[in-house]
């Protein structure tokens, strides 16, 4: 998909905003970095992160306990129905199994590689900069949390897309979606730009949005702090490391001793056997 396809969905939709017509040019062929607006359109309505009691700053322990108190409130219903005895313990074992699930799915980004770096979330760490990231599935829907020196800076929710569902059945319906509840049409990133993929991007005071295209069937929805972000080179001071992302040290013992033979030998022309 390429922006002028994501134009004509736009349009399709009914999006009758004014300040689409200003930024047809930018639609009509698939933008470049020079050509992108060098900020995200503000929103006429305020972005709102979607779990209750999660907001910016909280470290690794606030988030984990907002999420229990979740987690407890969607076990509520099995609770009204199950009678005290062996299905009630049974219970009880499973949400504190989902409880654990979520602090135990801590991954720090240290100086060795993790899996993560093979997947589209690649971009959006960096690596011995006080970076971790938490997980949380619930309702078959996978969320991610973000944080540096162990505050919460970012939240992807990976959200499929199918006939049906809240922001459609493709990449151009969510856009599309997300452009008429906040009120105005999103900016066109091209690929690469962050993600490596396609985005739409809003900001508000406080958020900023990134809707970011995953295929044909999903969208990755990634919220990140204003202020974080604009702070975000002073806070990722160290560089990339050699050996995508090995550290120099750790990679210099995976490949063993040099094999370099050193200097050749000087012998003195004047000495002869």
């Amino acid at each position: 998909m390429n922006a002028k396809r994501l134009c004509g969905a736009l349009l399709a939709g009914g999006l009758a905003l004014a300040a689409l017509t200003q930024v047809n040019d930018v639609f009509a062929k698939p933008p470049k970095k020079e050509d992108a607006p060098s900020d995200p359109p503000v929103t006429k309505k305020a972005v709102t992160l979607a779990l209750s009691g999660i907001t910016w700053g909280q470290s690794p322990k606030q988030v984990a306990d907002q999420i229990d108190k979740i987690i407890d409130d969607d076990y509520r219903p099995q609770y009204k129905e199950v009678q005290p005895g062996i299905k009630m313990k049974e219970l009880d074992a499973q949400l504190a199994e989902d409880k654990s699930q979520f602090r135990r799915s801590r991954i720090d980004f240290g100086k060795l590689p993790t899996g993560l770096d093979s997947t589209p979330l690649r971009n959006e760490y960096t690596y011995n900069n006080q970076e971790a990231l938490m997980s949380l599935t619930r309702n078959g829907q996978l969320t991610y949390f973000f944080f540096i020196q162990e505050r919460l800076w970012k939240i992807i929710e990976e959200k499929k897309l199918a006939e049906g569902v809240p922001l459609g059945k493709s990449y151009q319906e969510a856009v599309v979606k997300l452009s008429t509840n906040y009120g105005v049409p999103g900016r066109v990133q091209p690929a690469g730009t962050t993600s490596g993929a396609i985005e739409v991007d809003w900001k508000d005071a406080t958020t900023h949005l990134r809707a970011i295209q995953r295929g044909e069937s999903a969208v990755g929805l990634a919220y990140e702090d204003n202020g974080t972000l604009a702070n975000l080179s002073s806070l990722r001071t160290a560089k990339a490391t050699a050996d995508s992302g090995i550290d120099p040290d750790v990679a210099a013992a995976m490949r063993g001793p040099s094999q370099d033979p050193g200097p050749p030998d000087k012998k003195d022309p004047k000495k002869k056997k």
